[in-house]
Formats: C-alpha cells, sequence, structure tokens
C-alpha cells in the first residue's frame, strides 16, 4: 500500500506560566512596575505596589511600597510602608514604617514612625523618626 492514513493527534497548546504570587492587602489589587519598565508622572493606588525597574514623580498609594534590589524611585512617596532593597531619592511620608536591607539606599527627607536600617544599607539626608504612639506617648490636650 502506497498511501496510508495517518491518524490524527490534536495537541492543546501549553499553558503559559504563573508569575509568583505577589501578595495584596484587603480593599486593592497590586501593581508590578517591572525591570524594563520606566513610568514618569504620578502613580496612586489603594494597593501594594512592586517596583523593579524606575518611578520619577509622585507615588501616592494606600498599600504598601516595595523598591526591590536593582530598581530606582525619583519620587515623592506617600505609602503605608515603605521596604527598600534598591535606591529612592526624594521625600518619603511612610505611616506605618520603612525597612531597608542592605542593599538599600535613601536620599532625601523621610518621616515614618518606625525605620528599620540593615547594616550596609545607605541613608543621607533628613530622617524624622516619631515612634508609634503609645499610653505613654499621647499627649493629654
Amino acid at each position: 500500500m502506497l498511501f496510508r492514513k495517518r491518524a490524527r493527534v490534536n495537541v492543546e497548546p501549553e499553558a503559559a506560566p504563573t508569575p509568583p504570587e505577589i501578595p495584596a492587602l484587603p480593599g486593592g489589587g497590586r501593581t508590578v512596575i517591572g525591570r524594563s519598565t520606566r513610568v514618569v508622572g504620578k502613580l496612586y493606588g489603594d494597593g501594594p505596589v512592586v517596583v523593579r525597574g524606575d518611578v520619577r514623580g509622585t507615588i501616592a498609594i494606600r498599600g504598601g511600597l516595595s523598591v526591590r534590589g536593582g530598581a530606582r524611585v525619583d519620587a515623592d512617596v506617600q505609602a503605608y510602608s515603605v521596604d527598600l532593597a534598591g535606591e529612592a531619592r526624594g521625600r518619603m511620608n511612610a505611616g506605618s514604617r520603612v525597612s531597608l536591607t542592605g542593599t538599600g539606599v535613601f536620599e532625601g527627607e523621610m518621616d515614618t514612625p518606625i525605620l528599620e536600617v540593615t547594616p550596609g544599607s545607605i541613608v543621607r539626608g533628613r530622617a524624622r523618626i516619631a515612634g508609634l504612639p503609645t499610653k505613654d506617648r499621647r499627649s493629654s490636650h
């Protein structure tokens, strides 16, 4: 027999790999700015933001800001908390805390109740660390 009938094989496309999960705070989504992405302007939101690239301008979020190693933020920042493993310059106001890892660099003015600094990190400028309110610290005015 010269010609044979070939059996058809159904091949389903492979599913795309899912990116690693980034935890979201209640009430908001999550935003990731990739390594090859540059944002210039104003960034507003409710949920957490992870910066792996470059942001210049203003960041005002109700969630946490995470600036990963190799990332750069040159902005006025208002966030619930800031984890800094990359570089940040400008004014930073964190309602809860600012935490710098050993690779974190901050230059500018900072206002936060708690500042966590790991050896190897760099802080240049002014930092106003008010501490968390306690019964003894609350004013009786």
